[in-house]
């Protein structure tokens, strides 16, 4: 995961946690505010000492995007989409003719019935 990542999450999580706490404990709504202020601040600090100390941004920023090997994967990935969606018409195509074919024979066995019954 990307050190943005790690921040934004943590930051988020910071300002509901603080929200949490200064509902529950404080009254007065400007203590609140400052308050989720405060811890959401103090998880951001948290965060940004944390990915210091622990994630090596060289080692994640250093890749090298290999932008064929990207287009070969996307553009198979778009053939074989293609190549179903066209089994996915056949197959409905064959659905829809088979379903007029059951209108036909239940119309023309309704016809047959009222004709027996007359």
């Amino acid at each position: 995961m990307r050190p943005e990542n790690y921040v934004a999450f943590f930051t988020v999580c910071g300002f509901f946690i603080g929200l949490a706490f200064s509902i529950i404990s404080i009254d007065e709504a400007f203590d609140i505010l400052i308050f989720t202020c405060f811890i959401t601040f103090m998880f951001y600090i948290f965060v940004h000492i944390a990915i210091m100390n622990f994630i090596d941004v060289k080692k994640i920023s250093g890749r090298i995007f290999n932008k064929h090997d990207y287009e070969k994967t996307s553009n198979n990935i778009i053939n074989d989409l293609v190549i179903r969606e066209k089994k996915m018409d056949i197959i409905l195509e064959k659905l829809n003719e088979e379903r007029e074919e059951l209108k036909k024979n239940e119309f023309k066995e309704r016809r047959r019935n009222a004709k027996r019954a007359a």
